[in-house]
Formats: C-alpha cells, sequence, structure tokens
C-alpha cells in the first residue's frame, strides 16, 4: 500500500512563457466548434432526432446548415444512438443523407448503439449496461483512431446512469463521458430535453434537470416547435454562449414517403424567428377553429379536406374534439357528428408517437425522383 505522494507544483505558466492561443476551429458558425461541447435540447415532439440527423448529413456532405456556415470539406461524425438502434433509425439517416443529395450510407457516418447487436464486443450480451460514465475512453479511442470530428449523444438522459436532476452526478458523467472526447479533437453535441417552465412562448426554455448540463456546455441551443402560415416550424434560440451568438432562426423539416417508407428528409430555412407567440394567442385559434369544424359539420358528414381550416391549430382542434367525443372519425378522413354515427365510436387518441398530421391536399414533393412518391395521408405522415 502506497502513501499519500508528496505534494507538486500544478504546471502553470504566466504572461512571459504563456503559449500561443488557438482560434476557434468551427465545424458550424457559433454552434458547433472543435475541442468543446454544444447542447441542443427541445421538448418532446419538436423532432430532435431528425432535425440531428439532418445536421449530421449536412456535415458529412460538406455543405451548410440552415443559413450558418460549416467546413467546406466533409467530416467524419460519430453517432452515440441511445435512444434508438440501427433497425429504427437507419431509415431516417439513409432518408436524411438522400436530401443533401447523397444516396446509402457514406463510410464517415459512423454509428452506435448499445441496442444494437453488431455494436457489442465479442461475448457480450445486446442487455448489458453501458453508461455514458464508463465509456469515456473508448469514446475518445474511438475519435482518435477513425479522425471523428464530431460526436453527436443522443440523449443524455438515456446514456447516463446517475440521475439527471443531481448536478454532481451530471457533471461527472459529462466529465468522465465525454471530455475525452473534446481532448481527443472532437466537437461534442449532446441532445436533451427541455423543461415545459417556458410552453406556450412565455420565454426560452432551459434543459431539464440539473444545470450542470448548460455549465458543461459552450453552447447551448434551444429547439421549439411553433407555426407560420399554417405549418410546423421550428424556431432555434442560442440560451447561453461562451462567443457570439446567432441570431434566432426558423426552418421546417420536410418529409416524404414513398409507400410506408420515409423517402427523403430535407431542411428548409425560413430566415430569422419573429416574436413569439403568446399561449393565450393559440388559445383563441384553436378555439376559432373547433369552432369552425362543428359548424362546418351541422350540415352532415364531411371529408377532412372539406373542413375549411389548414395547419398545426387545426389539426389540433380537430383531435381535440375527437378526444372529446363532440366530434367522430366515420371513415378514412371522414368526420361528423356523434348523431351522424350509428354507434359513437370512442375517443380518438393521439398517438404517442409524436405524429405530425398534415393535409391530405398538400403534397409534399419528392426532388429529381423519377417514380412518382405517395404521398403520406394525414393518418401516415412521419415524425421523428
Amino acid at each position: 500500500m502506497t502513501g499519500p505522494r508528496e505534494p507538486r507544483i500544478l504546471p502553470v505558466f504566466n504572461g512571459k512563457t504563456a503559449p500561443p492561443v488557438k482560434p476557434v476551429e468551427w465545424l458550424v458558425e457559433k454552434f458547433l466548434a472543435r475541442g468543446a461541447g454544444t447542447l441542443l435540447f427541445g421538448q418532446p415532439g419538436v423532432s430532435k432526432t431528425a432535425h440531428t440527423a439532418h445536421l449530421t448529413a449536412c456535415l458529412v456532405a460538406g455543405r451548410p446548415f440552415a443559413h450558418l456556415r460549416t467546413v467546406a470539406r466533409g467530416l467524419r461524425v460519430l453517432y452515440l444512438d441511445f435512444d434508438g438502434s440501427w433497425e429504427w433509425n437507419h431509415e431516417l439517416f439513409e432518408a436524411a443523407f438522400r436530401g443533401v443529395g447523397l444516396e446509402g450510407i457514406p463510410e464517415e457516418f459512423i454509428y452506435y448503439s448499445p441496442n444494437t447487436e453488431e455494436c457489442n464486443f465479442p461475448g457480450e450480451e445486446t442487455s448489458s449496461l453501458k453508461s455514458l460514465e464508463a465509456m469515456g475512453p473508448d469514446i475518445a479511442q474511438t475519435v482518435k483512431e477513425l479522425g471523428i470530428d464530431l460526436v453527436v449523444c443522443d440523449s443524455l438522459g438515456q446514456m447516463m446512469v446517475g440521475d439527471t436532476n443531481n448536478g454532481q452526478e451530471v457533471a461527472l458523467a459529462l466529465r468522465l463521458g465525454l471530455n475525452p472526447a473534446r481532448k481527443a479533437g472532437a466537437a461534442v453535441l449532446v441532445i436533451d430535453h427541455a423543461t415545459k417552465a417556458a410552453a406556450g412562448g412565455m420565454g426560452v426554455p432551459t434543459p431539464m434537470g440539473s444545470q450542470q448540463k448548460r455549465a458543461w456546455a459552450r453552447v447551448s441551443v434551444a429547439l421549439e416547435g411553433e407555426e407560420q402560415d399554417g405549418r410546423a416550424v421550428t424556431r432555434w434560440t442560442v440560451d447561453k454562449s461562451n462567443t457570439a451568438t446567432f441570431e434566432p432562426f426558423v426552418t421546417h423539416l420536410r418529409f416524404t414517403n414513398r409507400g410506408d417508407r420515409l423517402e427523403e428528409l430535407d431542411l428548409e430555412c425560413l430566415g430569422e424567428a419573429g416574436p413569439r407567440t403568446a399561449q393565450r394567442e393559440r388559445d383563441e385559434r384553436g378555439q376559432e377553429a373547433q369552432r369552425d369544424i362543428l359548424d362546418a359539420l351541422q350540415d352532415g358528414p364531411q371529408p377532412r379536406a372539406k373542413l375549411g381550416g389548414r395547419g398545426g391549430t387545426f389539426d389540433r382542434a380537430l383531435k381535440l374534439l375527437e378526444k372529446s367525443g363532440r366530434v367522430v372519425r366515420l371513415g378514412r378522413g371522414l368526420y361528423g357528428l356523434p348523431e351522424h354515427a350509428p354507434e359513437v365510436s370512442p375517443p380518438h387518441q393521439t398517438p404517442t408517437s409524436g405524429v405530425v398530421v398534415k393535409e391530405e391536399d398538400a403534397p409534399l414533393i419528392v426532388k429529381d425522383d423519377p417514380a412518382p412518391a405517395r404521398v403520406a395521408t394525414a393518418e401516415e405522415e412521419w415524425t421523428w
């Protein structure tokens, strides 16, 4: 047994011996920097994984993300998928690469998931527990040997064993699990959930759990779901930054299906974000949409396309009326009042997968596709 070591002077320097400062190397300007951590968070349903898949595809392809500049050369990305598996998410990644003009999965995209059998060490069970706290050295070694530029962690809550509300445990998990990758020269992007405190346009949300997440990150960005011109959009806002920030902007995800397959994922940047919509204004629009739907059904059953309204507010109003039993679905895309049905169907339950409802009369366009794509119906639209 060895005794306590002798104290040593710290390896310090002063103004005369200070090393030259290296400039910040941005992979995405004001968002992702080499050797730094970035936190991207949002509430369920804002499609964090889909946005990250598109961001990853842009970096691998060497093209700008939204309106933010990226490095011109293609990068190597290590995607740590603790939320899903290759079986569940390969179609999303293929669609994201197809959206930036790449067919198939490029070799610069490196994937790992403890839920995928092929990602286990020899003799290791898929069900064996893996924690972020213990994976730090392996992640760092992977970064070094494979020349990884960006490590994506999806998501923090699924990766760490400790309590995400405990500041000490969160700080330890990030330091042990992800700082080695930063030291090895990669940028690190952590996906996380947001609190509900700022829901409804009352201010910028914050990450759920311990604020040690924000303390660890050099840049923290919030994703918020909104509605603009009758369609679902996403607001990007810098929650915290240790450098110059980008102005809030708005994007729109486009999904195209072919049959039951997600064919293409792309993202449209809609420019700078305007002021947030207050919750009261949203509620008033929702109530007005419900009244319009009930008025339209007074004369008898109507197909969805004939109800008049369109956009997220109208779709949410229709779902609420179904859930309360004031409107029933009589058939595929056909709605009516309870008295229009021989037997009133039980209230429709909103899917737990966060299905995004689109109007059947608003087809999505498949880019440069020689074969016609079948447009997803209201019941078949995708979200991630």
